[in-house]
């Protein structure tokens, strides 16, 4: 049904378009939500044994922040999110073909990443008519070119500028790390330096360095003004990398276009107009589950002990932990059975932790009335507090269970349930998850050895 080349499919048009039209849209759209939802449901109902539902998938499309998709294993929602890359460079690049073949603003394209708006869009696509043969851009007929460096230090300048304004706008103003700042920024910082980059050099034909030029230069702009850290910019980069490869190829197309500045404007307003829709979807995030476990040779009486408090963990933190990363040290605790209080001690603080369920020797469960930040920035400066350390994640309980096994070991299961309000969830669990269990097992590890010396 696409009928499309690779070629086609990996690169935006930068010549009038005819023949796309919103039947074929329409067409090539309906097969990929097909194609997609197909293959979704069949990876959930195989892999989480949920049944994923026609209405699950287009409520996942509005918002990521699905409760049922919460329950998905860590590596589940990151396959899930790999899966839905090529199907969202497609997408973009068919809406502007569409957008290109009905004479619409190509800046309409942003609206493509905002939760809500894309079904908004991808209507008025469907069922925009083409445009008469004269409506549409006409050839490039630009005169001769400005010098290349100036083209990209000047491309690289405003989407510097644009990415700020629109991280500082989503983080400081809105309070919100949904896709406005992981996804659509980049790509409109990408696009706005492609887009100058192309106008002032015209003979331009990649818009590859002027994109890594402009994301190694605003990460290294947020560092030097306080706005965010090193360890923070580096986890982000795999998801903000290809984002911003796609913009940029708007971008240029834009500018061989013979857009105009207001173009880019437009992107940029509709950007921060849709902070807020975005922040509304993550103000609140389902709990998620993540579960660690070990067998120790001891028995559960000899186990529980060290499971209620234990003294300085001596072995040396993982490489993970030498980034910043917060690391559990040792845990005491204020009084005995339900309502006594537990303090985890971590390197950036403590956790207090009421006991809710003291059932010895098989099972500790404790609520998390306050928690420490989860790391300590890479910066230059002294004190740095980007606003993602505060309430966006957050640990809202954990658990010990002791299972008795043959011969008088144990299993000791540690659990965790926090949540986490960043988007694409997918990307933020796969990295949270995996940081908790490794958490969990310095903590799971101590408790072994202490309980096999007897100690």
């Amino acid at each position: 049904m696409l009928n499309l080349s690779g070629r086609e499919l990996l690169q935006f048009p930068d010549q009038p378009q005819r023949g796309f039209g919103r039947e074929r849209y329409f067409q090539a759209g309906l097969s990929l939500m097909l194609l997609k939802y197909s293959v979704d449901a069949l990876l959930i109902y195989l892999w989480a044994g949920v049944a994923w539902t026609p209405v699950d998938y287009v409520l996942s499309l509005a918002s990521l922040a699905d409760a049922k998709a919460s329950s998905f294993p860590s590596a589940l929602s990151f396959t899930l999110l790999i899966w839905t890359v090529p199907f969202v460079w497609t997408g973009v690049v068919l809406s502007v073909r569409r957008a290109r073949d009905a004479a619409l603003p190509l800046w309409l394209i942003v609206f493509f990443f905002i939760p809500g708006a894309n079904y908004v869009l991808m209507l008025t696509l469907g069922l925009w008519p083409s445009a008469p043969e004269g409506a549409r851009t006409p050839p490039d007929d630009r005169p001769e070119p400005y010098r290349a460096r100036h083209a990209l230090l000047l491309g690289t300048a405003a989407g510097v500028a644009t990415g700020v304004a629109l991280g500082a706008s989503a983080t400081l103003v809105i309070e919100s790390y949904g896709l406005s700042v992981f996804v659509v920024t980049p790509f409109v910082s990408a696009a706005t330096a492609a887009f100058i980059a192309a106008k002032l050099d015209p003979h331009l034909e990649s818009s590859t360095p002027v994109v890594l030029t402009t994301l190694v230069s605003l990460f290294g702009t947020f560092v030097v003004i306080a706005f965010e850290g090193v360890v923070c910019l580096v986890m982000a980069m795999p998801l903000m990398i290809p984002i911003a490869l796609l913009g940029g190829l708007l971008g240029h197309a834009l500018a061989k276009a013979r857009a105009s500045g207001a173009t880019i404007a437009l992107m940029i307003a509709a950007t921060a107009s849709g902070q807020a829709v975005d922040a509304a979807g993550t103000t609140t995030a389902p709990a998620r589950e993540t579960l660690t476990s070990i067998e120790i040779a001891a028995s559960p009486k000899d186990v529980w002990r060290n499971v209620v408090s234990f003294a300085d963990i001596q072995a040396a933190p993982s490489w993970l932990f030498r980034t910043g990363l917060a690391y559990p040290l040792r845990a005491r605790i204020d009084g005995h059975g339900v309502g006594a209080i537990r303090h985890c001690e971590f390197t950036t603080g403590a956790f207090v932790e009421p006991i809710t369920a003291w059932e010895e020797p098989l099972r500790l469960a404790f609520d998390v009335i306050s928690q420490p930040p989860p790391l300590r920035e890479w910066s230059p400066y002294r004190t740095l507090y980007p606003p993602h350390l505060d309430g966006f994640f957050k640990t809202s309980r954990g658990e010990f269970r002791l299972v008795p096994l043959a011969g008088g070991r144990t299993r000791l299961e540690g659990r965790t349930w926090y949540s986490l309000r960043m988007q694409p969830e997918g990307y933020w669990t796969f990295i949270a998850d995996a940081i908790l269990h490794r958490i969990h097992a310095r903590v799971l590890n101590h408790i072994k050895q202490e309980a096999e010396a007897g100690r």
